[in-house]
């Protein structure tokens, strides 16, 4: 090579131009370069993403996305169920409850007062309205407690049906044939099943027919009753009605209740009306410390388990009658 003449070195051969080749080394460390540039520069000029996308109300007519099913998670027991209660333990429990609720109270009126030998006159309404003299056969009575004792006990006895009956061994069906014969089965004599020592048999001396009924003298009936009433008259619990009426074709148990609270505090009280009044017997059918009777269906039980007997004016001569020594049973 000629060297040049003033020392200088000799001008660089221009580069040539080198074929790009698909597989030259140059390539990949470009391609590196420009894509870590390009993505710090994306890190940098990019905006912040929102905490929560804005969800778009969908255009009409267009279908909803159906949303995504949850999961279920099973999550532990923390409640207790209660057994339910049966119908009718609970139905006693709420019976029960209802009668030991307290009621309201009710203040105690006493009754209206009469002289002795009279007894006080009840007006319609409930209220008093002066005083009548009794029959003799009500007030002046020997007092006899050993007749009124013996005719309470024939009355009681009396009152009983008797209709407790058993079957012996002649009464009850079958046990005809011999159960086994009499000799050589090392077993006890049976002449039938139906005796009473065999199951379903006869029984010996159970109740059959008997009678309670005990006969007692009309003139100790009279004075028994007429010393019962007697008693009640001289405390000032006989009470003598004018008339027994209520408004309305079929009066009602709060109407009767309301009566005998304006008469006063009677307690357990019989009525004693001439003639069986229906509409006053319906509707008095449901208290049980008020009955209804007639002259000739008031027994002794009756005016010895009242408080107040309280009689209609028109069945006063009848039960006088009654009660009197010489008048009828």
């Amino acid at each position: 090579m000629a060297r040049n003449v003033k020392g200088n070195a000799p001008p660089a051969e221009p580069p040539a131009k080198s074929a790009k080749r698909p597989g030259s080394a140059a390539e990949p460390e470009k391609a590196a370069k420009a894509a870590a540039s390009r993505t710090a520069a994306t890190k940098v000029a990019a905006p912040a993403k929102p905490a929560a996308k804005a969800t778009k109300a969908p255009a009409r007519g267009a279908t909803r996305a159906k949303p995504e099913a949850r999961r279920a998670v099973a999550r532990p027991l923390t409640r207790v169920v209660k057994p339910a209660e049966p119908r009718e333990e609970r139905r006693e429990r709420e019976e029960t409850e209802r009668r030991e609720a307290p009621r309201p109270a009710v203040a105690p009126r006493p009754l209206p007062t009469a002289p002795a030998g009279h007894a006080p006159v009840i007006a319609a309404d409930g209220s008093a309205a002066g005083t009548i003299e009794l029959p003799a056969a009500l007030v002046t009575v020997a007092k006899r407690r050993g007749v009124l004792f013996q005719a309470l006990i024939a009355a009681l006895a009396n009152a009983r049906q008797a209709t407790s009956a058993t079957k012996n061994r002649a009464r009850v069906a079958g046990g005809g044939a011999k159960p086994w014969r009499q000799k050589g089965t090392g077993r006890a004599r049976q002449g039938s099943t139906r005796s009473p020592q065999w199951r379903h048999g006869g029984v010996v001396f159970g109740p059959n027919g008997r009678r309670y009924a005990q006969r007692l003298p009309a003139k100790m009936r009279r004075a028994a009753l007429a010393e019962a009433l007697a008693g009640h008259a001289a405390g000032g619990r006989v009470l003598v009605l004018e008339d027994v009426r209520f408004d309305g074709e079929r009066p009602r148990t709060r109407d009767v209740v309301h009566w005998l609270a304006r008469i006063g505090e009677t307690g357990r009280a019989v009525l004693v009306t001439a003639e069986v009044d229906d509409r006053v017997g319906r509707a008095a059918a449901n208290l049980k410390d008020l009955e209804l009777r007639t002259p000739g269906t008031l027994r002794l039980a009756d005016v010895l388990r009242a408080e107040t007997v309280l009689v209609h004016r028109p069945a006063l001569e009848a039960l006088a009658a009654r009660a009197a020594i010489g008048g009828a049973s």
